[in-house]
């Protein structure tokens, strides 16, 4: 590994006191082997005891070879030129080269001669400079690469997410017009530890990852129940470590053999494996030509209300819509939940299933006996019919916003958006009911922050223009998130009362007010 970190002058020794990076490997039972990385013999036989240990099962290996990196992070300059760097430390590490190194040890055990190293030296110049040649040409003096060989601006944003092409073939069903028996009273978290469980028997490829997954009757919530006795090697528990199991969950989607679900017991978690998510996972596909499958599910819970304060309650709805590379749902109905998990579990881009703890105990209808059915990603669904005002929310803001109208006696239509992806927004359905009602309000229960609806009012402002006849309107959290204290915490998330304010607003605007209650 190299002696500096990144592009930057920081040492080794003055970030860690054990400088001996591969004893973080012994720390974990892992076996860790330290290797001069300038001796290509030594590098070898490590990597060859390690092939050793890992065919015999006996687990990973860490190999922590010293290597020196001669020139600057980025072009031909040294580091001395940068300063955090000598001359003569970079010539001392230059005497120890490994090509150098065993070109010297071939020649003095005679098995190769002088002139013969110099012509394996011209061979390899030749053949870089036949590839060079290729890339390259000049152009007034200067060199440059073949503008041909650049991609054109339309590959801009290919390959961020999928065509969806996996779902070619898959069965779709929506509630209302399900022929099989359904079921009503069904509760909402049992659906979510069902159909996992249906899914885990009929791809062994899916593997649940999290902190206490395994344990406590199925997690904090029950949303793993009986998936640890049933699949014991397929469901695992977690430290909590939510970058290290992220990171760990993103390689094993990337290597295409596992398909990881993780839990986040709190989205607010994310932030401690922010980059794994955002830089890593969601940007997968297109740092890597949009060929890479990346399937890789994360759960969460928005737990507003449950008097966990402000580092457990966060709606991440709004980052993760900002963010590139994820699809988004957001299931409010055990019906829509077993539809929008096995399209989250069949898609080959990472999907966050947003789940709230408001709905865990709530009932609804769902199959009496299917769990194997898909609803389509990026098709919201329209709750209830109206042509005053268009009413665009998700999870269990739905249920609240539809009270909130019904108890005012508005002429409103209600969408539960489901899809909150920019990719897999239903711009269709939207955009017809807003040609219809002319009026907008966006509901959300989140900090005004990280909102959902702030990105979303930008895009509606600019799509739908002429066909508003106000500005649009929305009823969102406070500023700050919510607190340990119960007043504080009501105070900081959207509640029926701000949906109602804001519906006020809207019908006063359109020169029919409400009568005061």
């Amino acid at each position: 590994m190299d002696q500096f970190s990144g592009g930057t002058p920081t040492h080794i020794e003055e970030v860690t006191a054990e400088v001996r990076l591969s004893a973080r490997g012994l720390a974990f039972g892992i076996p860790a082997l330290k290797v001069d990385g300038m001796d290509p013999l030594a590098v070898y036989l490590a990597a060859e005891e390690a092939n050793a240990i890992m065919r015999r099962g006996d687990g990973p290996v860490v190999i922590e070879a010293d290597v020196y990196r001669f020139f600057h992070q980025n072009g031909a300059l040294p580091g001395s030129a940068f300063g955090y760097r000598s001359k003569e430390e970079e010539q001392a590490w230059r005497g120890r080269d490994p090509l150098e190194a065993i070109a010297r040890d071939l020649m003095e055990r005679q098995i190769i001669g002088a002139q013969g190293v110099e012509d394996l030296r011209a061979q390899c110049v030749a053949m870089m400079e036949e590839v060079a040649g290729e890339l390259i040409e000049e152009v007034d003096g200067k060199r440059r690469i073949v503008p041909a060989l650049w991609p054109e601006e339309s590959f801009r944003d290919f390959g961020l997410r999928g065509d969806l092409s996996e779902f070619d073939g898959a069965r779709f069903e929506e509630e209302a017009s399900f022929a099989g028996p359904l079921k009503e009273g069904v509760k909402f978290i049992d659906v979510v530890a069902d159909v996992m469980g249906r899914r885990m028997e009929q791809d062994a490829r899916i593997v649940v990852l999290g902190e206490d997954v395994h344990r406590l009757k199925g997690g904090t919530n029950g949303a793993t129940r009986g998936l640890s006795a049933d699949f014991p090697d397929r469901c695992l528990g977690t430290p909590i470590s939510e970058n290290a199991f992220t990171g760990i969950a993103g390689g094993m989607a990337a290597d295409g053999r596992v398909r990881p679900v993780i839990e986040f017991m709190y989205p607010d978690f994310m932030w401690v494996a922010a980059d794994q998510v955002f830089n890593q996972i969601g940007k997968a596909r297109h740092m890597f030509g949009g060929d890479s499958a990346m399937p890789l599910v994360l759960r969460t819970k928005v737990a507003m209300g449950t008097g966990y304060g402000s580092q457990h309650s966060m709606d991440p709805a709004g980052i993760f819509a900002t963010a590139p590379g994820w699809r988004i749902v957001a299931p409010s109905t055990p019906f829509d939940y077993i539809g929008l998990m096995n399209s989250a579990l069949l898609c080959e881009d990472p999907v966050l299933v947003l789940e709230h703890v408001d709905l865990y105990a709530s009932k609804g209808a769902a199959p009496a006996e299917d769990l194997d059915y898909c609803i389509p990603l990026g098709k919201a669904k329209i709750v209830r019919a109206g042509s005053r005002v268009t009413i665009l929310t998700y999870l269990a803001m739905v249920e609240m916003t539809r009270s909130v109208v019904e108890r005012l006696g508005i002429d409103a239509e209600i969408i539960d958006l489901r899809s909150l992806d920019r990719a897999g927004l239903d711009w269709e359905t939207v955009e017809a009911s807003i040609a219809k009602t002319g009026n907008v309000l966006i509901a959300e229960q989140g900090a005004s922050g990280t909102s959902y609806g702030g990105w979303l009012a930008d895009e509606l402002q600019r799509r739908c223009f002429d066909a508003l006849d106000q500005p649009i309107k929305r009823a969102h959290g406070a500023e700050a998130s919510p607190s340990i204290s119960k007043v504080l915490e009501a105070a900081a998330c959207a509640r029926p009362q701000d949906i109602e304010a804001a519906l006020r607003e809207i019908m006063a605007d359109q020169g029919l007010p409400l009568a005061a209650e």
